[in-house]
């Protein structure tokens, strides 16, 4: 009984764990003082906004999809909060209204996929160059600056050791723990990802889910923007490209299954960790950036194939919207229908 618990254990460990200490030991081996407290604190500030982006992609990954629109949601959120600064409106209203947008954007993706029947991919792959291309408009082309000391606060200015963009990542992650652990919605969610059909025979509603889901996805996206926005103190319309995919990639080496609604958003910490060690690490060691996307792409690779051999399935069948949501809502109500009438 105990090998047996042990083993449950072990397995529930994502293999991202075990590879970030795999490369804090090779980095520190390579750069003495890699795992100084001043070094960890750079890694931290710069994975604040994947932590936040990937908490909310972790919702989508559960309902078996993946939001390709988060990073152009990004750009478009950092462009309209300079913009707004630059138009007199006051910090509080400019930020209140960023994250209103970027909920918005998130709440059409998820209207789409619930109402309109339509494949997560598609969807998000189209919101993805709407949103791209109103970030260009806002902005002209061109980064937008503006002058504010709580830009450095909140990326430069530490308390008990880390940064306030840090701290605030975390915020949104015990958000993110507490949203999908203790409540209704979190419990509808994963129910989804893994079992649709039981979803809908105890009276929830997998349209609503979804909606609320990839709603939430976007306003983490417009928080990820804002603490972007202060690391690099501008809005650039380029700011968010490639961090969708990022995301992604945390999210499934934090062990979330694509197919099964298992996993959570505490496994994404270590993909999100994983990621900026292994990024910090080879710019340290000095390794060329034209290999180092071929390193992480081979890392992320590794990690997850060993993440589904620990869990006893190599079957790594990953649904990018090929299935759209609302469609297990229309496999599922034809169930029913057929149940009732046999009875």
């Amino acid at each position: 009984m105990r090998e047996s618990g042990l083993k449950k254990w072990i397995r529930r460990i994502p293999s991202a764990c075990y590879m970030l200490l795999v490369l804090a030991v090779f980095f520190t081996l390579q750069v003495p003082d890699f795992l100084s407290p001043q070094n960890m604190a750079i890694i931290l500030r710069q994975a604040a906004p994947l932590l936040v982006l990937a908490s909310g992609q972790t919702l989508i990954v559960l309902l078996q999809g993946t939001d390709l629109s988060l990073g152009s949601i990004v750009s478009m959120a950092g462009v309209l909060w300079m913009l707004l600064l630059n138009l007199g409106v006051s910090m509080i209203l400019a930020v209140l209204t960023v994250l209103i947008v970027s909920l918005l954007g998130g709440l059409l993706n998820g209207f789409l996929v619930a109402k309109g029947r339509l494949p997560v991919f598609i969807v998000t792959l189209g919101t993805q160059n709407i949103f791209k291309s109103a970030a260009l408009l806002l902005c002209g082309s061109q980064t937008l600056y503006y002058r504010d000391d709580i830009f450095r606060t909140i990326a430069r200015d530490s308390f008990l050791g880390l940064t306030w963009s840090v701290w605030i990542s975390i915020f949104f992650f015990f958000l993110t723990w507490l949203l999908l652990k203790k409540t209704g919605f979190g419990r509808k969610v994963k129910a989804l990802g893994g079992n649709a059909e039981a979803l809908t025979l105890s009276g929830g509603s997998i349209s609503r889910t979804t909606i609320m889901a990839f709603a939430y996805a976007g306003l983490m996206a417009g928080a990820a923007a804002l603490l972007v926005c202060c690391r690099i103190e501008s809005g650039n319309p380029n700011a968010g490209n490639g961090m969708e995919f990022n995301s992604i990639a945390e999210v499934l080496l934090g062990g979330t299954s694509m197919r099964e609604g298992r996993g959570g958003v505490e496994g994404t910490v270590f993909g999100v960790l994983l990621m900026q060690v292994l990024k910090t690490g080879l710019t340290q060691v000095g390794i060329s950036s034209i290999y180092q996307q071929a390193i992480i792409g081979s890392v992320v690779l590794t990690a997850i194939i060993m993440d589904a051999l620990f869990k006893g399935s190599f079957s790594l069948k990953m649904s990018f919207g090929a299935v759209p949501v609302a469609a297990r809502d229309r496999k599922s109500g034809a169930k029913g229908s057929k149940k009732e009438r046999r009875s």
